[in-house]
């Protein structure tokens, strides 16, 4: 990798982290960068010596034109983390802690992962978030009637939005990201089209929120990085994946779902048929 005067170059996406981050309390408040520095680049020992006479930081400035995060070498100042902190305690701005530290930005610059690594990432998304992960028998109430109406991808497709409704954002994009890297094996590819396109819409939508006047830029290198992603597979299990290759079909779905699956889950316009008459559905 290319060598900058002050060290290793910064991979795109801590640019990315701290421009999102930068983007998300501009958005919120209209103070100028000389206010927020004012407000939360101070350490207590700086205040406690600060005089009026004192360079101010410019600390929010510095992350605004060169993506450069606070060192806090100077102990009058925040370091990044710090930073993060104070700006999340402040009335206003909760939920940027979560933008700055989402797993999002670990993903883009992810080494390739282990099947067990991945797993145990999955298994932990599913916990936090209410979900299950279990075979289409053990999901679908009437499993003939569902496969009547969907082909199994589709079905796949469906119980992971269905699921995504008590997930937040970034959540969803580290879930979405993980269940593509588990159907990497080729018979999973019907599957793996589906998280495909979610996980691109996904992104697509992130960056164009939160960045958009780089958008195309950071997006590109997003789905880049999504689709060169690959697992680590250990020297014995070259020729095969283990279990992934059935688990990477298994259905998500919410816990208080898990059995109870009907095909108007799946397919809502059809609940709206039987009530209202197909003919109905689109006469508004």
């Amino acid at each position: 990798m290319a060598k900058s005067r002050g060290g290793q170059k910064k991979h795109w996406a801590e640019v990315a982290r701290l421009q999102v981050w930068y983007a998300e309390i501009k958005r919120r408040s209209d103070l100028s960068n000389y206010a927020l520095d004012y407000k939360f680049a101070w350490t207590e020992e700086g205040l406690k010596s600060r005089r009026p006479e004192d360079d101010r930081p410019r600390i929010f400035e510095g992350i605004c034109e060169k993506s450069r995060k606070p060192k806090g070498r100077d102990k009058r100042w925040r370091n990044m983390e710090q930073l993060v902190i104070a700006v999340e305690q402040e009335p206003g701005f909760s939920g940027t802690q979560s933008l700055y530290e989402a797993e999002l930005w670990n993903l883009l610059q992810e080494e390739p992962p282990t099947p067990d690594a991945v797993e145990e990432r999955i298994d932990r998304l599913l916990e936090a978030n209410g979900l299950v992960r279990e075979p289409m028998e053990k999901v679908l109430a009437n499993i003939e009637s569902v496969f009547q109406e969907l082909d199994p991808p589709s079905i796949f497709d469906r119980c992971l939005r269905l699921s995504f409704r008590q997930m937040d954002r970034l959540s969803r994009i580290a879930l979405a990201w993980s269940l593509y890297l588990q159907t990497e094996p080729p018979h999973n590819a019907s599957f793996r089209a589906k998280i495909l396109s979610i996980a691109d819409d996904m992104l697509d939508h992130f960056f164009a929120d939160y960045l958009p006047d780089q958008h195309s830029l950071y997006y590109g290198f997003a789905v880049n990085s999504l689709l060169r992603a690959r697992l680590d597979l250990p020297a014995q299990k070259l020729d095969g994946y283990g279990f992934i290759e059935t688990t990477g079909r298994w259905l998500v779905v919410p816990k208080g779902l898990l059995g109870n699956v009907t095909e108007t889950d799946l397919i809502p316009e059809k609940a709206l048929s039987y009530l209202w008459g197909s003919n109905q559905i689109h006469s508004s």
